[in-house]
């Protein structure tokens, strides 16, 4: 059986025994779910390079220790995750913070070939709370069949039955999320909301998604506008496969490439001025 072909557990006692190859094959398999949890969940000022570079090495130093085997993946997004929270609490003031749009996590996405309503679901991503940004992120791998329900479970520290409270909570959020976006992104659709945004300084926040959300709560005309059935995010998003960088492919020695990334979509065309 080729290396590509072993499990999880066999790879790991492969490790153990000193196998030659072994720990790059796990590695190799591993990078493009651990970029995938980190690049959908990040926002501007998070490294994300770094954070995968840091699981990776989780990854590479705990695996000859690892207590069960067969839970390698779910002990892997885990690591991802809690990486992802110490890279919060760690990040500079917002003040301070770096505004390359190369840098925002969130548009990693961005990398891939995208139909309109997913890259509106990909904006909206910017827009949540970021336990719920993770969550998305998990959740998505999960539905694509990367991830498995416990593995979602174990990486947000809750038990199996929780999740699904917790996943529609986050799926009643980027609903908000994608209206925002959406009424964001053309023409306001009243008199009122030019007004609302005015101190916004057009970078997606959680605040804003508040405020903005409300409003359009309370406004017929913003209702009409962006007030219609959704598509469900399960089928916009299945499809998705992981993504790898280059350059962390190549120094981990994982197979896999981007495509080239496209222009980032502006989250609103308005107001022009402050």
């Amino acid at each position: 059986m080729s290396a590509p072909e072993r499990r999880d557990d066999e790879l790991v006692a492969a490790v153990r025994a000193g196998e030659r190859g072994a720990m790059r094959a796990l590695a190799a398999r591993y990078l493009p779910l651990v970029y995938t949890v980190v690049g959908r969940a990040a926002e501007p000022g998070l490294d994300v390079d770094g954070i995968v570079r840091e699981t990776m090495a989780g990854l590479v130093a705990g695996v000859p220790t690892l207590r069960e085997p067969t839970r390698l993946r779910a002990w892997v997004v885990t690591i991802a995750v809690r990486h992802l929270a110490d890279a919060r609490r760690q990040r500079p003031t917002p003040g301070d913070r770096r505004t390359d749009p190369a840098a925002v996590g969130g548009l990693v996405l961005l990398r891939q070939a995208l139909t309109r309503e997913q890259r509106e679901v990909a904006e909206a991503t910017r827009w949540l709370d970021p336990p719920y940004r993770d969550l998305l992120s998990l959740w998505w791998l999960e539905v694509g069949g990367h991830l498995s329900r416990f593995d979602v479970a174990a990486a947000v520290a809750l038990p199996v039955p929780h999740v699904a409270v917790r996943v529609q909570r986050m799926r009643e959020q980027l609903d908000t999320a994608r209206r925002v976006v959406g009424v964001l992104r053309g023409r306001p659709a009243c008199d009122d909301l030019p007004a609302l945004v005015a101190g916004w300084d057009g970078q997606p926040d959680p605040l804003w998604r508040k405020r903005i959300g409300r409003h359009l709560r309370g406004c017929h005309g913003c209702a009409e506008r962006v007030g219609g059935r959704l598509v469900p995010p399960e089928r916009l998003l299945a499809g998705l496969p992981p993504l790898v960088p280059p350059d962390l492919a190549a120094a981990h020695g994982a197979p896999g490439a981007t495509t080239a990334v496209p222009q980032a979509p502006a989250t609103s065309r308005w107001p022009a001025t402050g």
